[in-house]
């Protein structure tokens, strides 16, 4: 359905410049039209893809020190090209109101142009834990048990964008087509420190012990993965005025293209990198609600 309405919206975008009404217009027009120095702020909704997933736990490297590889969960596999879900990057009929991109700001250098930016952060911090040994024989009918350990994790994604928008009038004073161009920036990152594990490994040539030693001997205890992504896109959009300072709008990027690259990045080891790009028409329809002061 925002689809089909954001298709409407773009035709009138477009067409939109060619009768729109250079002057102020009439005293209703003025009251509803943005206005030089003033600021917008908008919930955007139906927008995936703006960030990336908060679970990127499948960037960092998983072998041992006797096997494993390095790649992504559908490395090696009949599917390995394809990368959207890793990146949240949507199909046609993906797009949903219920997923919430965030706040966009604009103010408006004069009464037809703006600068636009949004910004939004996630952050998640996970001390260590070490593992305790547990005694299950020191006294008889009552055990000890062991605690598992917590690797520590530093997680972090975010993302920021800016644009411009040219603004039109129309004969209707509560409608505002614009047209203009974005182009942001996004990334994630996951670092582990692996604790105490109580895991131990014997090669068979160790006499001092018979259980081996650590693992953390044979491995580094740390991993690390992550990835980022520039984007550039036109937009089209339509504002229509509820009240003085009220907005509702649809807006879509008729055109957008995108590069990422993924890292995962062992230890001692050359980075595993991927860099897939993207070229997208009539997708990434929002929804917008918004006051303007």
């Amino acid at each position: 359905m925002i689809r089909k309405l954001c298709t409407i919206l773009l035709l009138a975008a477009f067409v939109a410049p060619a009768w729109a009404q250079q002057t102020r217009g009439d005293k209703e027009g003025v009251v509803f039209a943005p206005r030089k120095g003033q600021w917008q702020v908008s919930l955007v909704l139906g927008n995936s893809g703006q960030s990336y997933n908060d679970n990127v736990s499948y960037l960092l490297p998983k072998y041992t020190n006797t096997e494993g590889s390095i790649g992504l969960p559908n490395g090696g596999t009949d599917e390995s090209g394809n990368l959207n879900g890793y990146l949240n990057i949507s199909g046609l009929n993906d797009n949903s109101l219920i997923n919430i991109a965030g706040l966009q700001a604009k103010y408006f250098v004069s009464d037809c142009w703006d600068i636009n930016f949004s910004l939004g952060m996630n952050i998640s911090i996970t001390p260590k834990k070490d593992y305790l040994e547990g005694d299950y024989e020191s006294v008889p009918d009552i055990i000890i048990p062991a605690q598992k350990y917590v690797n520590a994790q530093v997680t972090n994604n975010w993302y920021v964008s800016v644009g411009s928008n040219r603004y039109f009038k129309t004969s209707n004073p509560r409608i505002h087509p614009y047209i203009g161009a974005v182009a942001g920036f996004q990334m994630a990152r996951i670092e582990t420190t692996e604790p105490y594990t109580g895991k131990t490994y014997s090669d068979g040539e160790d006499e001092d012990s018979e259980e081996g030693l650590p693992e953390h001997v044979y491995l580094a205890a740390g991993k690390a993965g992550q990835m980022f992504g520039i984007k550039g896109a036109a937009v089209a959009g339509l504002e229509y005025c509820l009240a003085k300072g009220m907005i509702v709008g649809l807006e879509l990027q008729p055109v957008a293209y995108r590069y990422d690259v993924i890292q995962i990045c062992p230890k001692g080891f050359d980075k595993y990198s991927i860099g897939p790009h993207h070229i997208k028409l009539f997708v990434l329809a929002v929804l917008k609600l918004g006051f303007r002061f």
